[in-house]
C-alpha cells in the first residue's frame, strides 16, 4: 500500500511539474513577444502544447511570424485562429500585411477592404488601411513595369537575422563598405529601455562595422571598437570628400541623440560636433537624421521641421564664407506630405536619391530618385520600380563611386531578417558618378527663388526613362570531350552571359546539350543533360538563381550536321555536333537585342531534325513526360524514337524523360498510348509555346491561336 502511495505520488508531482513548465513557455512566450524578441518569442509558443488550441496565441504567434520574414507562417496561424472562432478582427490586416509582403497585392487589398469594414470611420487605424489598399492599387501590376537593376543579397557573411543598414563605402578604398548593425554581440549586450542590462527584455543597440569586398568575396566584418561603439545606438553618418572625418551618431534611451566626429588623430578620441559649438545646422537632438556629406560646403539630411512638407522633408544647405546657411527645403514633389527619408546626391549633382513612404510605394519606404535638367531645373521624380524596391522598407540608397551599382536597407521578406543590406547592379552605369561638381546646378535655382513647384515637372512615373538597346551575341558551347566543356574560351562565354543575366534579373536561359553517339542511347541521354548541367553550374556558381537555368539533354537524336556522307563519317558532325546551344528567353519590352551565331553548315552537309525542332518550338507543341528518375534510365522504350529528350531545372532533383514535340495533339496522345504500353502508365502530355513549358491559364489565353489547346484542357491532363 505505501508502495502505491509513492507511485502515486511521483506521478502526481511529474503532472505538476510538466504543468508548471508548459505554464512557464506560455509565460515566457508572452514576455518575449511584449519585448518584441519575436524568434524567441516564437520557440516558446511552439514548445506550449495548448498554443494551436488558443486562438489569442495563435495570433501572437503569427505576428512573431510576420515579423520574421515568414508571411507564410503567419497565415497558417490567423487561419487556424478564424477555425477556432476568434473574434480579434486584426487577423484580416496581419494576413493582408502577409499576402504584401508576398507581393501578391490583389489578395492583400481584398483582406485590407474586410478589416476596413470592421472599422468606423473615426478610427485611428481607418486612413492607414486607406492607404494601405492605395498602395496596393499602385503596386499591383510591379511586375509589368521596366526593370532597371538585379538586386541581390549581401549574403550571410555580412547580413544577421538582426538589422544591418547604412551603408557607406569609403571614400578612399572603394572595396571597403561600412554599415551600422544592431546584432548579436553588440557593444553593452542585450538591454532594456532603461539602458539597462536585461537579457529577458533586452535589445542590442546599434554598432559600426567595416567588411571589405575582395575579390568578389566579403572578408570578415570587424567592429570599429570599443572607442567609438558603446552600449548607445552607435550610427554612421558620412564621411567628409576626402575621407578624414567620420560623422556617427550616439542616441540614448529616449533616442536623444548627439552628432559625433572622429578625425582618426593618434589618440583616437572623437569629439562632440553640436549646433551650439560651430553652428553646424545638422542638430541629431532635435531629430535630424540621414547627414550626407557632398563636400566640404554642402550637406543634405532629413529634418522635422515646422515649415516642411509633413513628415521628415530633405533638406539641403551651403557653407559659404566659413558659415553655414540656412537649411533649404526641396519642396514639392521631392518633399510630400509623407516622410522623405535618406538623401544621396551623384557626384555630378544631376539625380537625388531618397526614400519615401508616400502612397506611391510597394508598401513602405520605396526609393525615388529626383533628376535635374543641365540648367538645375527639376525634371521629374521616379520610384524606382521593382526589384530595388518591395513590400518592406528600402532605404539608405549609396551608390558606387563607379556608378555600377548601389548598396541599400531593406527589410523585405526575402531577407535573413531585419534589415539586409543589399546590391542593386543598375543596368546602364550611374555616369554622373564619374563626374564632380563643387555646386549643382540646382542650387542657383533655388538661390533665384525658384521654387521647385515652378518648375513644369511630369507627372510623377513608376519607372526610369527608357533604358537604351542593348545587344548581346550569343555563340554555342562547343566541346570536344567531356573536360573541354568547361576550357577558358567557353567559361568566357559563359561568364558573358551570367553577367547579361545579372543586369537583367528577368531573364532565362536553355542549355540544349548534343552530342555525336558512343552506340548507346541511355548513355548519349544521360551524358548530355550532365554535360549540360556543368555549363548551368558554372552559371550558377557566377550568381544566376537556379530557377532561371533550364537544361535539355538530346544526345545524338538532333544533329545540325549528317553524321555521315555517302556512308562515311563526317568529321564536319563530329566538330559541329558536340556542343551546347543557349537559348536566352525574355520579353520584348525588355529593350535587348539578342543575335545568335548558329552553327555554319552548308545545305548538302546540314540535318534537317534540329531545324525542324526549332521551327516546331514557334508554335504550342506537346511533348509526353514518360519518366521522372534521379539516375540515368535504361529502358528499351529509348532505342524505339529519335526524339527522346531529357529535361531538368537546375534547382530540382530528377530527370524527366520526353518523348517527342508534336504540334497535334492527337499525335501526342498517340504516343501517349503507346508508351503506356510499354510500361509507363504515368505518361503524360504536357503543353509547351516556343520551347518552354506552359501553365494552364497561359495556355487558355493562347486556345484561340491554337485549336489543338481545346483537346488538351478538355482531356483533363
Amino acid at each position: 500500500m505505501k508502495l502505491k502511495y509513492i507511485i502515486i505520488t511521483s506521478v502526481f508531482t511529474l503532472v505538476f511539474q510538466l504543468g508548471f513548465a508548459q505554464s512557464d513557455h506560455k509565460q515566457q512566450a508572452l514576455l518575449y513577444f511584449e519585448a518584441g524578441r519575436y524568434y524567441d518569442a516564437i520557440k516558446e509558443f511552439d514548445a506550449y502544447k495548448k498554443t494551436e488550441k488558443d486562438p489569442q496565441l495563435l495570433i501572437k504567434r503569427g505576428l512573431c511570424h510576420l515579423n520574421t520574414n515568414n508571411p507564410d507562417g503567419c497565415i497558417k496561424d490567423m487561419v487556424a485562429a478564424e477555425k477556432l472562432k476568434s473574434l480579434d478582427d486584426k487577423r484580416y490586416k496581419y494576413i493582408a500585411m502577409c499576402y504584401m509582403a508576398k507581393y501578391e497585392y490583389t489578395e492583400a487589398a481584398k483582406f485590407f477592404k474586410t478589416y476596413l469594414n470592421t472599422l468606423n470611420s473615426s478610427s485611428p487605424e481607418w486612413n492607414e488601411i486607406i492607404l494601405k489598399i492605395k498602395k496596393c492599387g499602385y503596386a499591383a501590376n510591379y511586375k509589368y513595369r521596366q526593370q532597371n537593376a538585379y538586386v541581390e543579397n549581401l549574403g550571410s557573411d555580412v547580413n544577421t537575422r538582426f538589422d544591418e543598414f547604412g551603408p557607406a563605402q569609403s571614400p578612399t578604398r572603394p572595396e571597403r563598405y561600412y554599415f551600422s548593425s544592431a546584432r548579436e554581440g553588440t557593444t553593452g549586450g542585450l538591454r532594456n529601455v532603461d539602458g539597462l542590462s536585461d537579457v529577458l527584455r533586452g535589445h542590442y543597440s546599434s554598432d559600426m562595422y567595416m567588411v571589405d569586398l575582395i575579390n568578389g568575396n566579403w572578408s570578415s566584418v570587424l567592429t570599429f571598437g570599443a572607442l567609438k561603439n558603446s552600449p548607445q545606438h552607435d550610427i554612421l553618418q558620412d564621411f567628409s570628400q576626402d575621407g578624414s572625418v567620420l560623422f556617427y551618431t550616439k542616441c540614448n534611451k529616449a533616442s536623444k541623440c548627439v552628432l559625433f566626429t572622429d578625425t582618426f588623430n593618434v589618440e583616437n578620441i572623437p569629439s562632440q560636433l553640436s549646433e551650439m559649438n560651430n553652428g553646424f545646422p545638422f542638430n541629431a537632438s532635435k531629430g535630424d537624421k540621414d547627414l550626407f556629406i557632398f563636400n566640404d560646403s554642402l550637406i543634405l539630411f532629413s529634418s522635422i521641421k515646422e515649415e516642411g512638407e509633413g513628415g521628415y522633408d530633405i533638406y539641403y544647405t551651403l557653407k559659404k564664407d566659413n558659415i553655414w546657411q540656412t537649411p533649404v527645403n526641396f519642396r514639392y514633389p521631392i518633399n510630400t506630405s509623407a516622410n522623405e527619408i535618406a538623401p544621396f546626391l551623384i557626384k555630378n549633382g544631376s539625380v537625388l536619391y531618397f526614400s519615401s513612404d508616400k502612397t506611391e510605394t510597394y508598401g513602405g519606404y520605396d526609393i525615388f530618385s529626383a533628376t535635374f535638367t543641365p540648367d538645375g531645373k527639376l525634371d521629374q521624380v521616379s520610384n524606382s520600380g521593382y526589384p530595388i524596391n518591395s513590400p518592406g522598407n528600402d532605404i539608405d540608397v549609396e551608390v558606387s563611386h563607379d556608378g555600377m551599382f548601389a548598396l541599400f536597407a531593406s527589410d523585405r521578406a526575402e531577407g535573413y531578417g531585419g534589415k539586409d543590406l543589399y546590391t542593386a547592379y543598375f543596368k546602364e552605369q550611374i555616369t554622373g558618378m564619374l563626374e564632380t561638381v563643387e555646386n549643382p546646378a540646382f542650387i542657383s535655382v533655388f538661390e533665384n527663388n525658384l521654387s521647385s513647384t515652378d518648375v513644369n515637372v511630369p507627372i510623377e512615373t513608376a519607372q526610369k526613362s527608357a533604358i537604351p538597346q542593348r545587344d548581346f551575341v550569343c555563340k554555342p558551347i562547343y566541346f570536344a570531350q567531356d573536360e573541354d566543356v568547361l576550357n577558358t574560351f567557353n567559361q568566357n562565354s559563359l561568364k558573358s552571359l551570367a553577367d547579361l543575366m545579372l543586369i537583367y534579373p528577368e531573364l532565362k536561359v536553355q542549355l540544349f546539350s548534343h552530342f555525336t553517339s558512343d552506340g548507346k542511347k541511355e548513355f548519349d541521354l544521360y551524358f548530355s543533360i550532365k554535360r549540360a548541367e556543368k555549363a548551368a553550374e558554372f552559371l550558377a556558381k557566377s550568381g544566376i538563381n537556379e530557377r532561371r537555368i533550364h537544361m535539355f539533354g538530346c544526345g545524338a537524336n538532333y544533329p545540325v550536321a549528317a553524321p555521315f556522307i555517302n556512308n562515311i563519317p563526317s568529321t564536319l558532325a563530329g566538330r559541329t555536333n558536340r556542343r551546347i546551344d543557349l537559348n536566352i528567353l525574355h520579353s520584348e519590352d525588355t529593350n535587348l537585342k539578342i543575335m545568335y551565331d548558329f552553327p555554319a553548315v552548308a545545305g548538302q552537309y546540314r540535318d534537317s531534325l534540329w531545324d525542324n525542332f526549332i521551327t516546331n518550338n514557334q508554335v504550342v507543341t506537346f511533348r509526353v513526360h514518360f519518366a521522372n528518375v534521379v539516375q540515368m534510365l535504361k529502358n528499351e522504350v529509348l532505342s524505339l524514337s529519335n526524339d527522346i529528350i531529357v529535361e531538368k531545372g537546375l534547382a530540382d532533383k530528377s530527370y524527366t524523360y520526353t518523348m517527342g514535340n508534336y504540334t497535334s495533339y492527337d499525335d501526342a496522345l498517340k504516343m501517349q498510348s503507346f508508351l503506356r504500353t510499354k510500361g509507363f502508365e504515368k505518361a503524360r502530355i504536357m503543353p509547351y509555346h516556343k520551347g518552354t513549358l506552359v501553365s494552364r491559364l497561359d495556355l487558355i489565353k493562347l486556345s484561340a491561336q491554337y485549336p489543338d489547346i481545346e483537346k488538351f484542357l478538355s482531356s483533363g491532363e
